[in-house]
């Protein structure tokens, strides 16, 4: 409604891509960061606010480097917390960190990012893509797809449910992860002292 009255009908921010089927919440900008079936991880350089913090904080991770800046700038412009922000900033950085960022609308650089627990890696000057990159190139060259995959399903959609329900869900898929060539080729490389060759997701997945 609020892009609405700025002249921004928001038509362009809507997706429905990943796995929809786990969450009818994860369907529209950014909460559908959420459902994809990869990790997606931000890589912050500059100054991300408004739409652009939005984006970052539905992200599985962020990347921050030591200069860059984040800024809510919702409440200067007579706005709430957009997109879904209210619901997913606390659970990042905690309830009261969460209403500092809203009502102050203040500039918070890396360092202090950091420590309040946004930035999940504080990344020297013209190194957080590059350290990004590094990161999904470890995890891509020593995890299974398919883990990686079920552990960001299982992340998100246990977020507001009950333990003994995450736990019921979790023991079956950890079933299905046991019965899967992924775990015989995980144990055999461990004994072997090799690279995992891991099978890829299929769409079917």
């Amino acid at each position: 409604e609020a892009g609405e009255r700025l002249g921004n009908s928001h038509d362009h921010l809507k997706a429905n891509p990943g796995n929809p089927n786990d969450d009818p919440n994860y369907n529209s900008s950014p909460t559908y960061f959420l459902g994809l079936r990869k990790p997606l991880i931000a890589a912050i350089n500059g100054a991300a606010a408004g739409l652009g913090f939005s984006y970052a904080t539905f992200c599985d991770m962020r990347f921050m480097e030591r200069k860059a800046k984040i800024v809510t700038s919702f409440a200067p412009r007579g706005l709430i917390a957009e997109h879904g922000t209210s619901w997913m900033l606390p659970r990042i950085v905690g309830p009261s960190n969460a209403l500092d960022l809203f009502w102050s609308s203040r500039r918070v650089d890396g360092e202090e990012a950091f420590r309040m627990g946004y930035a999940n890696r504080l990344c020297e000057d013209g190194q957080s893509v590059t350290d990004a990159q590094n990161f999904i190139k470890e995890i891509a060259g020593t995890s299974a797809p398919m883990s990686l995959m079920m552990m960001k399903r299982q992340v998100y959609k246990h977020l507001n449910r009950e333990l003994s329900e995450s736990m019921d869900e979790s023991t079956v898929w950890m079933d299905e992860s046991l019965a899967r060539s992924d775990f015989k080729e995980g144990v055999a490389s461990f004994v072997e002292k090799r690279a995992p060759d891991f099978q890829k997701i299929e769409n079917s997945d």
